[in-house]
């Protein structure tokens, strides 16, 4: 069985004729039908039901395709790495941050005479953790809030993972992004007339009970304008459009005019922030030294 007869089948499947498969894949109709024949020949099932109006899968071809695409999918991240010309690449997962993006940015100038390259994917936790599951990414750094902590600590221990916490946080109302919180004079810190950009299945949405220091119960929800899976939305409409945004308190020092927003407190507690490894390997030189420049900068 060769990875092009399980392309040629993939395409097939997908557009529902060997005539459009072979205009896809720039060859011919004849071309496609021997192909897809040996390799039902080899299987020694059919994998499609051949119709006036085209083709359509049988019942093992349906099971077929589910396995076949997984692993063009894997040949293709093989092929990908084996075509990378550096000797080292490195793979982090995250989650979306703009603090730990400047970080990845510091750390990057430091080491760019390296001859490395770096797979950065920003994700879910939940997807982060698959990820890492799968020995896609070497490390990833995560959030885990108090109320889903049982949960991620049942996936740790299924997937054989380790979690290390770096720090506890509140959480922190931004009135611009992270990055221009010197552009700040003044510290505000109340809710009114505040309009907020939130995140796609917002985890500070869904734990809610936030309050002030002062014990004032915040409640957000009504005042939502935007949602996205955009960073770039994001850091645009903090900036430019002067929306807020709920998240994880900042790691970094500032004095009190120049904070980029006011903290909140939770009835559940602090929000734990760390990184996860794979315990069946071990990271890279470089990837262990972006965790050590990343707890560097926590207690800067």
């Amino acid at each position: 069985m060769e990875i092009k007869q399980l392309k040629y089948f993939i395409v097939a499947a997908d557009v529902g004729s060997f005539s459009d498969a072979a205009n896809v894949l720039y060859t011919t109709q004849s071309s496609v039908s021997k192909v897809i024949a040996a390799l039902e020949a080899e299987l020694d099932y059919p994998l499609f039901n051949r119709v006036s109006k085209g083709i359509t899968l049988t019942e093992k071809g349906k099971v077929f395709y589910h396995r076949a695409s997984s692993l063009v999918v894997e040949f293709d991240k093989l092929q990908s790495e084996t075509e990378n010309v550096h000797s080292n690449v490195v793979r982090i997962g995250m989650l979306h941050s703009s603090w730990i993006a400047n970080v990845f940015s510091n750390f990057y100038e430091q080491h760019k005479n390296e001859d490395a390259c770096y797979y950065i994917h920003a994700d879910s936790t939940a997807v982060l953790l698959e990820r890492l599951r799968y020995s896609e990414d070497e490390l990833s750094f995560i959030y885990i809030f108090p109320d889903t902590k049982p949960q991620v600590e049942y996936l740790l221990n299924k997937y054989n993972l380790r979690f290390v916490k770096l720090k506890a946080v509140n959480g922190m109302v931004y009135l611009s992004p992270e990055d221009i919180a010197y552009t700040n004079s003044e510290y505000q810190d109340n809710l009114e007339g505040l309009k907020f950009i939130q995140s796609e299945n917002d985890e500070y949405l869904r734990l809610g009970n936030w309050h002030t220091k002062d014990g004032k119960p915040i409640d957000i929800r009504r005042d939502i304008s935007v949602v996205t899976n955009s960073d770039y939305i994001m850091h645009n409409m903090l900036e430019k459009n002067h929306l807020a945004n709920l998240s994880g308190a900042s790691f970094n020092n500032y004095e009190r005019q120049y904070k980029p927003g006011f903290e909140l407190y939770n009835d559940g507690g602090q929000i734990e922030f760390g990184y996860v490894t794979n315990t069946n390997y071990t990271p890279s030189k470089l990837a262990q030294a972006f965790i050590d420049f990343v707890r560097h900068a926590i207690e800067e």
